[in-house]
């Protein structure tokens, strides 16, 4: 045991320091069992020695506090944590910025209540000065004016009065992440340490408490639950909504058998899982495995296969699942719970592993691929112009016919089709899904009748006119969206000095949603069919080259020396001009999708692009590898 000590002593600071920073999180307390696979320390089957390794570093550390009776760890500065909810002290938080981003001298208003349980017992209001001028549109949101906070202090001089009152309280906010991306932004510039209290989100625990409801604004919700509105985006009336909000859940989860604060918080960052991972595989395992790009393979006890996944580097990806990063989700947690072992394949690349990835998945069929097919999916803007009268869509697989424009991928549905609903909104594109035969006496739907669709369907707008329409959108999508979001800026502003507030909120989230969506496809910068490039990836013997054209995988083929390259080179000039000509083929989607989404989430050390402009390839920009270059365009032929 002589290296092993010596091992630890030299490591143990560190391991204590991953220690502490996971049980901030955890506020109730973890398992040994999970501070065990946190550390991924040990070695040999004793199933007493990562318990013994965890009682070493922690023991005689005045941080930690250990339950024999649940071999639970947690910190000894959560310990007031562990008080029924009445008894909890809760500061209940509302900012109002300048907009955007946290930055200096960003917050304007600073409001608060302080709780003892359900009850409010003092106030925290401030107007700030900040750094920058107020847009008038945040101002007739707010009636924050700049006149207002000329007088006002700055944030340097508010904030350490509102850190006192704070104290070591429960930090609560609606939409928390807000609130406390802009404090902690300020926090560490002013006082160089990051916020630390324990976070609750009243717009979270309405997901846990009050699931069936659809709108979830703090107005909403206080309408729902009989609450005064008075004072809506302003700190202070913000503030006591979300207080008297947390009342009521602090009933609600005490009915549903919660009594204790650091319970309450550990339910609120759990998800919808609600229980702690139960880990089989053990640690030494996941630490032998390689930070390299591959595939692992998920199996049960009887070491049958459950899961397919592929990652860029196998050996974090895989302890992920056992660290509580992904406990969130019930089905990854039920995975979790019945794997015992995890086998690899290495792949040369992140591409290769998604590649081999999908082949797996499609040989194999694991039971957990299919159950866990919703993680994270990617989506297509997607615009049918071989339809008369085309209307935009959202899918999350690219189509083989001829004609479709299809723009993507966008990882995460929820912003993009808001945005692609704006767009077909603003340009007055029809949602109907069947195909039209236009007549003048149609009585058209709601939407046309509320003015969101140009009604092509009575001939209120021709083909023509239609076509018109479209190629905005087309424009919009191929990266020239100023037009239109000054026209939707300019109707924002107007709509606000006429005092039609809900209009000028409506317009205000539509350019928000339509500035992000312009953001991203200027990323993309193609659609995918017009990606026609190779890619260079791996090192020495492993090195391979992709060839797409018109987005489609034509090719894969090892780098082994200047002949390959000139194979390559040669397969370009043959296939170019046919790959243009060709339609897609159902087989091919699936690469097409692959390929799409790793382009659009690559590294730059992911590999070399060597974008084509034509059929003709200089085999010396394949072999050997030209530097370290990001990407080498082609000549035209």
């Amino acid at each position: 045991m002589g290296d092993f000590d010596s091992g630890l002593r030299y490591s143990g600071a560190r391991a204590r320091a991953k220690i502490y920073a996971y049980l901030e999180r955890q506020v109730a307390g973890a398992h040994t069992a999970e501070l065990v696979g946190l550390l991924f320390q040990g070695a040999g089957s004793d199933p007493e020695l990562g318990p013994r390794i965890v009682q070493r570093l922690l023991g005689a550390d005045p941080n930690f506090v250990f339950d024999p009776a649940t071999a639970m760890w947690a910190l000894r500065a959560r310990e007031a944590l562990k008080v029924p909810l009445e008894r909890g002290r809760y500061v209940v938080v509302d900012l109002e910025t300048t907009g955007g981003r946290p930055s200096p001298g960003t917050i304007t208003e600073i409001g608060a209540y302080r709780m003892e349980g359900p009850r409010m017992t003092e106030s925290f209001a401030s107007l700030v000065r900040p750094r920058g001028p107020i847009s008038p549109f945040v101002t007739r949101l707010t009636s924050i004016t700049n006149e207002m906070v000329a007088g006002a202090p700055p944030i340097e001089r508010v904030l350490p009065a509102f850190r006192d009152f704070l104290g070591d309280a429960v930090m609560v906010a609606h939409n928390a992440q807000f609130d406390f991306a802009f404090l902690d932004f300020e926090f560490r510039r002013i006082f160089g340490m990051r916020l630390k209290n324990p976070i609750l989100c009243t717009l979270r625990l309405s997901r846990r408490f009050a699931p069936s409801l659809r709108r979830r604004r703090l107005d909403a919700l206080a309408e729902h639950f009989g609450l005064s509105t008075e004072g809506r985006h302003r700190g202070l009336g913000d503030a006591r909504m979300a207080a008297e909000l947390l009342s009521i859940f602090l009933d609600l989860a005490a009915q549903s058998g919660i009594k204790r604060v650091d319970r309450l918080i550990d339910l609120h960052s759990r998800g919808a899982a609600g229980h702690r991972i139960e880990r089989h595989l053990p640690p030494e395992a996941i630490a032998a495995l390689p930070m390299a790009p591959g595939v692992y393979l998920m199996r049960n006890e009887r070491g049958d296969l459950l899961y397919v996944g592929k990652a860029g580097r196998l050996r974090e990806r895989v302890a992920s699942y056992f660290n509580g990063a992904l406990g969130a989700k019930a089905k990854t947690a039920d995975l979790v719970s019945h794997v015992y072992a995890v086998d690899t394949r290495l792949a040369p690349s992140a591409l290769d592993a998604a590649l081999l990835e999908a082949r797996l998945i499609r040989e194999l069929k694991p039971p957990y691929n299919r159950m866990l097919k919703g993680m994270a999916p990617a989506y297509f803007v997607r615009l049918d112009l071989m339809d008369p009268f085309p209307r935009l869509t959202l899918s999350a697989r690219l189509s083989a016919r001829r004609g479709v424009m299809q723009l993507g991928p966008f990882v995460g549905r929820g912003g993009v089709d808001r945005a692609v609903r704006a767009l077909g909104r603003i340009l007055g594109l029809r949602t109907c899904a069947s195909r039209l035969a236009p007549e003048a006496d149609f009585s058209p739907c709601m939407y046309g009748q509320m003015g969101h669709c140009a009604m092509p369907c009575n001939l209120s707008a021709d083909e023509e006119a239609y076509g018109a329409r479209v190629r905005r959108a087309v424009e919009f999508l191929r990266g020239r969206s100023g037009p239109l979001l000054g026209e939707l800026a300019r109707a924002r502003e107007q709509a606000a000095r006429a005092l039609r507030f809900e209009e000028a909120a409506r317009l205000h989230r539509e350019l928000g949603s339509l500035t992000t969506l312009a953001a991203r496809a200027e990323r993309l910068s193609r659609v995918v069919t017009e990606n026609n490039l190779v890619i260079v990836v791996g090192a020495g013997a492993s090195m391979l080259a992709h060839a797409v054209l018109s987005g489609r995988l034509a090719l894969t083929h090892p780098l082994g020396g200047a002949a390959d390259a000139c194979a390559v080179a040669g397969f370009v000039a043959a296939n170019y001009e046919r790959y243009r000509a060709r339609p897609v083929a159902r087989a091919e989607l699936d690469a097409m999708a692959i390929v799409a989404r790793w382009l659009s989430e690559r590294d730059a050390a992911d590999g070399r692009l060597l974008h084509l402009r034509g059929p003709t390839l200089d085999p010396a920009a394949l072999w050997p590898p030209a530097g370290n270059a990001e990407h080498v365009e082609t000549p035209h032929s």
